[in-house]
Order: structure tokens, then sequence, then C-alpha cells
């Protein structure tokens, strides 16, 4: 949630309170909506977002559990002047065992019993601890804020659980390791956190994650967790975001809200509620009594459904049930409106009824040899029809021929080709359509090998034998490209010409008939490659290089960075400023594993390591702290 926030400096200067920054709207900037707004949290301390908002969700820690945000109830303030009038939360979470936390409990005898060991019922009773100092938290800094009802508040919020590797869990911590036994310490945080806002009336929880992080984290999770609502991060723009709330979520919940950049801040769009069906038809003879019961998926019952347009030839209650005012004559009819749920969850239904329209299902198609096109028959189906529909040919004859029942036969034995058939469908109501249907005859169809490759020594020694299927009898091929280079005998087999090919692609191409007159097409490309020579030994570099730093560090934390480069070996040692310490973890020729430990309240910025190895060479590479 925070390392994908980029921050826009667009005025500095220094207070007593420390960076002040202000962001002001600029020309071109997105409109706040009800559907849009922003994440933020201590990061943004000692700044002011006067960008228009539709909602805002305040982060309550200083960026790991057992923590407060030291802007809290400011950044409150500015969620309450956003339109929802209202803040929703987010709570960081981890589970980094017994070993990296003194919040681990010892001796706890609820909600499960815990006497200090990593196991999965102290990782519990560690969530259910921090959701608690997470929602102490919102109500201090409410009731700091002067909320008439600060529980209240807090209470009815939307809450979110924020999922991220990039907090200290077990299943990716070196003192435990990747496991299923991991994942399952992890899941039973997360477990005791839901369970504790569960426990204090909190009714709108959700899961910020990633489906990389959150299966790296949780493994597979079990289905306690997929009815929960899913808010997603890593969208590009405003229309990525809408078009990702149809995406699978992570979880298997809801997808309730997407993250993407605007203004230089984290921005969020709020998915609406989907609903179904969007459409059918009925015949002008049921017209008069079609009903159909519209849905939501993702809503806490009971829906309200309010109709903007369509009435009176098609009406929806309040309860999403749409009924005709009567008979309608042929034609295309919609309604449309919004839903929303006791929740605040809201959305847009439409739906449209075509009227009268008499549809072709299949068969449509069929491939046939010219031995089976004599005495062929169909019958060509529809729906939506009143009664028996009347069909009335149009093209195709004399080929195909279309009775007025919809039987379709040939004419007799049909050459290869391709026939089709169309016309009129129609009934004693009124209703209409078109028919159409297609018939391909004597396709023989070429089997593998299609491809083949050669050096060039061996060229001009190369043969293959191609082969076809739907044929009757023996075939006979005829080439159409390819030669000189490439010949095919009339019994299919390729080889090349006597002389040796140079490297290059070579392509033949032809017909196949069999002795019933069926016909097809055959292709067949030889790719030819020069003998390959000796390779060369790489150059390896004279000593390491260090190119870049994954994740950052943060002050008064102790966080895993991995350090990207070459010629890494042996163990190197890694120094910076002063207050930060670097150990390494693990290494390989590409890649450092580092611990980086940094004092509290050390400043932000852009900063240096060093790695020096045992045989004295060094390397730098630049790392944030933020």
């Amino acid at each position: 949630m925070l390392k994908l926030l980029t921050k826009v400096l667009l005025a500095v200067s220094m207070s007593s309170l420390g960076l002040l920054v202000i962001l002001t709207p600029t020309s071109g900037a997105q409109t706040a909506t009800a559907s849009t707004g922003y994440d933020i949290s201590y990061p943004q301390c000692g700044k002011t977002i006067t960008y228009p908002a539709g909602f805002g969700v305040v982060g309550v820690n200083d960026g790991h559990p057992y923590s407060t945000n030291p802007c809290l109830a400011s950044e409150i303030t500015w969620a309450q002047a956003t339109t929802a009038g209202v803040p929703a939360f987010y709570m960081n979470t981890d589970s980094p065992g017994p070993v990296d936390t003194s919040n681990w409990p010892t001796t706890s005898t609820g909600p499960q019993a815990c006497s200090g060991a990593n196991s999965p019922a102290c990782s519990y009773d560690y969530g259910w601890g921090a959701a608690k100092a997470s929602f102490a938290g919102a109500i201090s800094a409410e009731t700091a804020n002067g909320s008439a009802s600060p529980t209240t508040a807090v209470t009815s919020a939307n809450w979110w659980l924020d999922v991220e590797t990039g907090n200290h869990w077990e299943a990716i911590e070196s003192a435990y390791g990747t496991s299923s036994g991991s994942q399952n310490i992890d899941q039973s945080m997360l477990l005791g956190a839901i369970a504790y806002f569960s426990s204090v009336g909190v009714k709108n929880l959700g899961i910020y994650s990633t489906s990389q992080q959150w299966h790296t984290i949780t493994g597979t999770p079990p289905t306690a967790f997929a009815t929960i609502p899913a808010w997603m991060p890593g969208y590009a723009s405003l229309a990525a975001a809408e078009a990702a709330c149809a995406s699978p979520s992570f979880d298997g919940g809801r997808v309730t809200m997407i993250q993407y950049p605007m203004n230089g801040l984290d921005g969020d769009y709020a998915c609406g509620l989907i609903s179904t069906p969007g459409a059918a038809q009925v015949s002008v003879a049921s017209s008069a009594t079609y009903s159909q019961q519209l849905t939501v998926s993702g809503a806490t019952s009971p829906v309200t459904y309010v109709q903007s347009t369509g009435s009176p030839d098609l009406v929806v209650s309040s309860t999403g049930l749409l009924t005709t005012s009567g008979a309608l004559s042929p034609g295309t009819y919609s309604a449309t409106g919004s839903t929303s749920d006791t929740k605040g969850d809201v959305g847009l239904f439409s739906f449209i009824l075509s009227v009268g329209t008499i549809t072709q299902l299949a068969p449509t198609t069929i491939i046939l040899k010219t031995t089976q096109t004599p005495g062929y028959s169909v019958q060509l189906v529809v729906t939506g029809a009143s009664g028996t529909p009347v069909f009335t040919q149009s093209t195709g004859s004399p080929d195909l021929v279309v009775s007025s029942t919809g039987l379709l036969t040939t004419s007799g034995a049909l050459p290869f080709g391709t026939y089709s058939a169309s016309g009129t469908t129609s009934d004693s109501s009124g209703d209409v359509g078109v028919f159409t249907f297609a018939m391909t005859v004597g396709p023989i169809t070429q089997n593998k090998p299609t491809t083949g490759s050669v050096v060039t020594t061996s060229s001009s020694t190369f043969t293959a034998q191609l082969s076809v299927s739907r044929n009757t009898g023996a075939v006979t091929f005829t080439q159409s490209t390819g030669a000189p280079s490439l010949v095919v005998s009339t019994s299919g087999v390729v080889s090349t010409s006597s002389a040796t090919l140079a490297p290059g692609t070579y392509k033949v191409t032809g017909t196949t008939t069999d002795t019933e007159g069926d016909q097809g097409t055959f292709v067949f490309t030889l790719t030819v490659t020069a003998v390959p020579t000796t390779p060369v030994a790489p150059v390896v570099p004279a000593g390491p290089v260090a190119q870049y730093v994954v994740g950052h560090a943060v002050a008064g934390r102790t966080v895993v960075l991995q350090i990207i480069g070459t010629g890494f070996y042996g163990r190197p040692t890694i120094t910076s400023h002063a207050g930060t310490s670097a150990l390494v973890l693990s290494d390989s020729r590409t890649a450092l594993r580092v611990r980086v430990n940094v004092k509290p309240r050390s400043r932000n910025g852009i900063f240096t390591f060093t790695i020096t190895l045992l045989n004295g060479k060094t390397t730098q590479v630049k790392y944030n702290q933020h």
C-alpha cells in the first residue's frame, strides 16, 4: 500500500513540524467522484492534500502493527472533509514470530491458549492484539478530534487489513523459511485480527494485497477468507482500475476497491455492485406475462433497486422484479437504474429485452467428405418462436435446399468446395428472424509434421513423409511452390535438392486429392542452420558490480532488502551511514539478501551501501530510506 506511493513535491518549506508539502491541483487534474478517493498514512504527515476526494482511507499504524500513525487525528479530519464525510481505516499486519517482536504473546489464555511458542495459537492471539490496538488507536484519534461518539464512528467504518511482504512474515523470514507450517502461522494472525474486529461489531472488513504477496504469505489459505472483500493495487490509471473490478480477486472475495496512481498519491476506485442477468428475449405472444428477477453479486441483503429509464414498457420494482406493462410489439426494450445495499455499496443495472426475435441455434455448420454429401439432411433449430416457425430460403439453392419446416438437404453429390444457405424465419405471432447454414465439402486435413530443421551439412540428404487425414483411399500430392530447394513427390515425400542448402528458411506448398475427389492443401517449412561454432567463454567481471536495491530501509525498523548485481560471493561486508547496520543473510553471484537495521528517528533520504568482498574489491549502490 505504501510502497506503491509516488510522492510529488510541488512546493517545499521548512516548519517547526518538519517538512511541509503543499499539494495543489494542476490543470487537467482528475475530478473526484463518489467512487474515487485516496488512501494516506504516516508518509503524508505534515502534508496538506487539497485535491477533491469522494472518500478517504486512513492508515492507523506507523507502518507496522502495535504502532500508531502520529498524524492519525489530523488525517481523520481530512477524510471527514471528503464527499463521503467519514473515514475508512486500514491497519498494517505481520506475523514475525517470537524472534522478531516484543509483542508476541507469552502467557495468554484467550482468545486461544498460548504460552509464547511459535504456534498458530500464539499468532492468532498476536493478530487479535494487533487489531485491538489499532481499533483503540482509531477511537483515541476520533476522541481527540471531538467526535460525538468515537466508538460508534470507528465500529461503523470500513476497515482493511494491509497484507504485504514489506512487513515481517514467517513465510519470508530466514529464521523460519517458506513452508506450509509458516504459512499456516501467518494465516492465523489474519484470522485472529478478523475475529477481533467481528467481536467488537465491525461489519465492513476487507483485505488489501496482491495475488503474489497474498499467496507468498498465506500459501493456499482456507475458505474462511473467500467471503472477504478484496482491495487490489497495481493498476496504471482510473480506466484500468474500473476494468479491474471484473477481475478475480486474490482471496476469492468480491473485488471492492482498486488502487491506482492519482495526482502523485495512491488513488482508489470503489467498484460498484454487478447486476445480472443483462438480457433476454421473448416472443410477442409471451411478452404480456414476461417477468425476470434481477440479482446483484457481492451485496449485503437486502438490495434496493431504483429505476431511471425503461418505464412504462419495462417496470423494475424496488426488489428487482422486472415485468412488462402488457403485450409488446416486436423490437428491443431496455431498463436501467441503480442498486444499493445495507452497507452502502452501490451499482448500476441494465436489462435489454428483445421481443419478437427468432434466434437460430446450432447446428449452423458442417464439414463433410464428398462421399457423405448425397442424401445428407439436417434439421435447423430456432428459439424465441411462438408455435411452429416457417423457414423461407433466399440463397443457397439448388445445392442446399431448406424446406418451410427448416429441413436442409443436398441436391446430390457435391464436389469439393464451400456451400451456404440463408433465409428468414417467422411465426403466426409476428416474430421474425434469420437463419444461415454453411457446408464445407472434401477438405483433406494435413497432419504433422509441418516443419523440420537440419544443419547445412545434412540438408542435401534431408527427407520427411507428409501425412493427411479425412481422405478416402490413396492421396496424390501436387506441389505448387518451393521447388527446386524442396521437392514433394506425388506420394508426399519431401526432400531437398542435391545441393547443400545455405542457412535460411525454405517453404513448400501444394494440394492433395483422393480417389473420391476430396481436396486439401499442404505446407512444410524447413529451417536450415549453420554448423555450430565453438562458444567463446564469457568475460568474467574483474570485481563485483551492484546495480540496484529491491526494497527500502525504514527508520526504527529492521527490514530485509535485496541487492542485485554481479560478482557477489563469500558473504561480503556492507557499510552505510552512521546508525545503519547491514548483515548479508545469503549471497549468490547475482544477488545479496541483506538484513538492514536503522536506528529510530534517523532522517529519510537516499544513501549509499558500500560492499566489500573478502579480496578487498568494492562496489557501491544507492538505496532509499523512508
